[in-house]
């Protein structure tokens, strides 16, 4: 694993004893009973990181949708402005310092969001959206297409973190990554529309033997990013399916994000370590036939 260059992070400062709030996160992405993505393994890293979170669900199923079958329902527009009204009501929106936001299959859903990140900026000039785009992989989409303006137009502008793999990176740069100057060309795009901090993971274009995570900082008076790129080797044993990978990583560059809030590159490498070793775990539960996604 190699890394070449130390930028800043995009979160504000963690809040201690020094009179300012702590930070607290609102997570709104999906919901399974059964196994770990989305809020069920988010809640539980940023937790476990010392970060207080609140979630609300995009989606309700009984399992992810990788599996052949499952149940459940999308959570609505209506229903997430339902939701988010009593922590209107009860004063509780003023405490948040960080909006994430993950999978969510709904333009309508989505476009509540946006509005709900407006009125969590009036009340905190300074919440952070740290925003995974999740919309598909493997050059295929799983969600509507008309998300993916939806994010372009009207989610981007105001983000200041985003996380998109390889596939979202290509159809959010309306381009497509044959190599790095390509994936650089393309995470410039995104900088152009006013992301201040891009990690893409996944990136596949070094062939199947490597993953490569590029992660690109550009402050508001900056005219050239701040780059770094971390290249690991893929363990053919870890070769598999396995679910939630995204959402942990996400929760990771947001919590460690406030631990080292000067170091972006350094944020990224501790995120993919852990998330490396929690494969690795997770790889090993399967051979004792315990747990059979992550």
């Amino acid at each position: 694993m190699s890394i070449n260059t130390t930028t800043s992070s995009p979160s504000s400062s963690t809040y201690d004893d020094d009179g300012k709030r702590d930070a607290r996160v609102l997570s709104i992405q999906s919901h399974v009973v059964h196994g770990y993505v989305g809020n069920r393994c988010s809640v539980f890293a940023l937790q476990t990181l010392g970060v207080e979170i609140d979630a609300i669900n995009t989606v309700q199923f009984s399992n992810n949708t990788a599996w052949p079958t499952w149940t459940g329902q999308v959570v609505t527009a209506d229903d997430i402005e339902t939701i988010f009204s009593g922590l209107v009501k009860n004063n509780i929106t003023s405490e948040y310092t960080h909006l994430l936001t993950g999978y969510n299959r709904s333009p309508a859903a989505l476009r509540t969001i946006v509005d709900i990140r407006r009125r969590l900026r009036e009340l905190n000039p300074g919440l952070v959206h740290v925003c995974d785009p999740v919309m598909g992989d493997e050059g295929k989409l799983y969600v509507p297409e008309e998300t993916v303006d939806v994010y372009r137009l009207e989610v981007l502008p105001g983000a200041d973190f985003l996380k998109p793999n390889q596939t979202e990176l290509e159809y959010l740069a309306q381009m497509k990554i044959n190599n790095e100057e390509d994936a650089l060309k393309a995470i410039d795009k995104l900088h152009n529309i006013g992301v201040r901090a891009i990690t893409v993971s996944s990136l596949s274009y070094e062939g199947p033997s490597h993953i490569v995570v590029i992660g690109s900082t550009r402050g508001l008076n900056e005219s050239a990013p701040q780059r770094f790129k971390i290249k690991a080797p893929k363990v053919p044993e870890l070769n598999g399916i396995y679910s939630g990978t995204g959402d942990l990583f996400s929760a990771l560059l947001l919590g460690y994000s406030l631990k080292e809030p000067n170091d972006f590159a350094a944020v990224c490498e501790k995120a993919v370590a852990i998330l490396f070793a929690v494969l690795q775990r997770t790889y090993q539960e399967r051979l004792k036939g315990r747990g059979k996604e992550l």
